[in-house]
């Protein structure tokens, strides 16, 4: 039984980026960039006036207030055609273009309006004030986005910026999901007795889909080795193949072996976790297969922990794990076990401070409480109690 940082360390160590593929830009949101982008314009592309007012000269505004003739209104996605001399203004808009001679724009709060296409400035302004100059966002030729970044929707808004309708992302994995177990009915199907609907291929598959990954839910099967090795050729054709359940010592629990009768390279089988301990990982040809155990709340823990960096690392990501801070503990924990826990939390801001609760949990089956959880609080292995107010690791998940 191996620690949970060496077996994160594994995967992350194991898994390798896809290769990449171009798509249209605007497909591209959550995926990482596999290429530099550079900017085909200046931006601005000319200098352009940051305020509705008047384009002028600002050396006249040293005598203000004062009263200026108005030789023209220019208008967003119009060129001006005057020159602005000393004792002269041109109305101007928000993104519209500063005309030649001006050198600064005064707001349309600090003027006056008089007939006879006469403004009176009220305030002096310095030169260069409320204009954006040619180039000072971007410039042609110049790198904007680099090959790693993850794509936003401010990336996104870049990319149309500079006319990339079309840019190379590294490629989201495609991934089979196996639920294993007798006890196991679809959604549609009313439980008998001995029986559970299939939750665990649902909730994996969202986890999994929330990553941008590629999902198929390949169905159930029985615990039987023929009925878990048919379904296995069919996933071992995917860039990650997720099994949950029949991975701990029980007598029908045969993921395990089916995976070494397919000669897969094992590189763990269990982990000092809980829950999760009976988690294996391994590769057959291009395939990591991950088997993770049958409760709910592990199947989730576990994904979180091994399968989220896998998708990140696969898709080109250097930031690859879920985020941890620090949160003052809300209650005392009494700790039962040495192993690392992971338990269904509520993370909430208090005066600028991050407070953690855990919420009531019944075990690794009790999926119902993680729906009352918005993050899991870390237990470490070499703890004996937590104290109220103590600082623990958290891991946010909303």
């Amino acid at each position: 039984m191996i620690s949970v940082d060496t077996a994160i360390k594994i995967v992350a160590d194991t898994v390798e980026p896809l290769p990449s593929r171009t798509v249209p830009f605007e497909n591209t949101l959550g995926f990482c960039l596999a290429q530099d982008v550079q900017s085909d314009i200046d931006m601005p592309p000319f200098d352009r006036s940051a305020m509705d007012g008047y384009a002028i000269v600002a050396e006249d505004t040293t005598a203000a207030p004062l009263e200026l003739a108005v030789i023209e209104d220019i208008a967003a996605g119009h060129m001006p055609t005057k020159k602005v001399l000393h004792g002269q203004a041109s109305k101007i808009m928000t993104g519209a273009a500063v005309p030649e001679g001006a050198d600064a724009v005064v707001k349309f709060e600090e003027t006056e309006d008089i007939s006879n296409n006469r403004v009176k400035i009220l305030k002096s302004v310095r030169k260069g004030s409320n204009i954006s100059r040619r180039g000072e966002d971007m410039q042609a030729g110049q790198t904007v986005l680099h090959k790693g970044m993850p794509i936003r929707p401010q990336e996104i808004g870049i990319l149309a910026m500079v006319g990339k309708s079309r840019v190379e992302v590294f490629s989201a994995p495609t991934v089979g999901i196996i639920s294993t177990g007798d006890e196991l009915v679809d959604v549609g199907c009313k439980p008998s007795t001995a029986q559970i609907r299939n939750s665990n291929g649902y909730s994996l598959s969202a986890q999994a889909r929330r990553l941008k990954a590629e999902v198929e839910i390949l169905g159930i099967v029985k615990d039987t080795k023929e009925e878990i090795s048919d379904i296995m050729r069919r996933g071992l054709q995917k860039d990650i193949l997720i099994l949950s359940g029949g991975v701990s010592m029980g007598e029908y629990d045969l993921v395990g072996d089916v995976m070494k009768d397919f000669n897969t390279k094992i590189y763990f089988e269990k982990v000092a976790l809980r829950p999760g301990k009976p988690v294996i990982f391994g590769r057959k040809d291009k395939t990591f297969i991950f088997a993770l155990p049958g409760n709910p709340v592990a199947s989730f823990v576990t994904f979180e922990l091994f399968i989220y960096p896998a998708i990140r690392k696969m898709m080109g990501f250097s930031d690859i794990h879920r985020t941890m801070l620090k949160a003052s503990l809300e209650t005392e924990i009494l700790v039962k076990r040495k192993r690392r826990e992971y338990r269904p939390a509520s993370l909430r801001m208090h005066n600028n401070a991050c407070l953690v609760s855990p919420v009531e949990w019944h075990g690794s089956a009790d999926l119902l409480a993680t729906t009352r959880a918005n993050c899991l609080l870390i237990v470490r292995e070499d703890a004996e109690k937590l104290a109220l107010g103590q600082l623990v690791d958290v891991i946010p998940l909303d």
